[in-house]
């Protein structure tokens, strides 16, 4: 699958029997691994354009279509390579949908796919949100050993109010990463590794 300069997705074509393919990972018709393909963007490989905000119903389709046309059975008498590379075809489809699923991860490969720094690379977090971490903690520490559930519940309720209003500017972030610029992609990694302290807070919560 190929990108338009729009963004939407261009069906490709299989070089066996050059059948159109919206999941252009093997082919739908004659099940022949489509090798051109290898090492595609995660979208391309399942014919989605290459945007934070994608159609779940879609990538679920194109995952499930991927994983019935690189099933092993369809390669039983094929060449000990070609086995193997649907079965490293394999992890890597289920890789990629993993992190498209995942919102925080799908706007994490955007980011470093773009140019972006990742999160080793770039640790810096919104100013002030380290120090209200740490008196969390220390709160949800002391909320869960005095089984205060009404001070749980209301750190709770803060918590996520951060994450929503993180969730927002990624969402804001995302489209500007094709502009090439380092101010987006430098504000995006701030807000992602907002999310990744938020995230745990939460789990600390539950």
């Amino acid at each position: 699958m190929t990108q338009t300069r729009s963004g939407s997705a261009v069906p490709a074509k299989c070089l066996t029997c050059e059948v159109l393919q919206q999941a252009p990972l093997a082919c739908s018709d004659c099940h022949q691994l489509l090798s051109h393909v290898q090492g595609a963007d995660y979208f391309e490989l399942f014919g989605l354009p290459r945007d934070y905000r994608i159609d779940d119903d879609a990538l679920g389709e194109a995952y499930r279509a991927i994983s019935r046309n690189i099933h092993p059975d369809h390669f039983a008498g094929e060449q000990d390579a070609m086995a193997s590379f649907a079965l490293r075809a394999s992890a890597a489809v289920n890789r990629a949908y993993e992190v498209l699923k995942d919102p925080f991860r799908r706007a994490e490969y955007l980011l470093e796919t773009s140019g972006g720094k990742s999160a080793a690379q770039d640790k810096r977090v919104p100013p002030d949100l380290l120090s209200r971490v740490m008196i969390w903690r220390e709160e949800i520490d002391e909320a869960k050993s005095s089984s205060d559930e009404a001070a749980l519940t209301e750190i709770r309720e803060q918590v996520q109010t951060l994450r929503r209003q993180a969730q927002t500017r990624i969402v804001e972030l995302c489209p500007a990463l094709v502009d090439g610029g380092h101010e987006p992609k430098d504000a995006l990694r701030l807000e992602l590794n907002a999310t990744k302290y938020l995230n745990h807070l939460m789990e600390q919560l539950d």
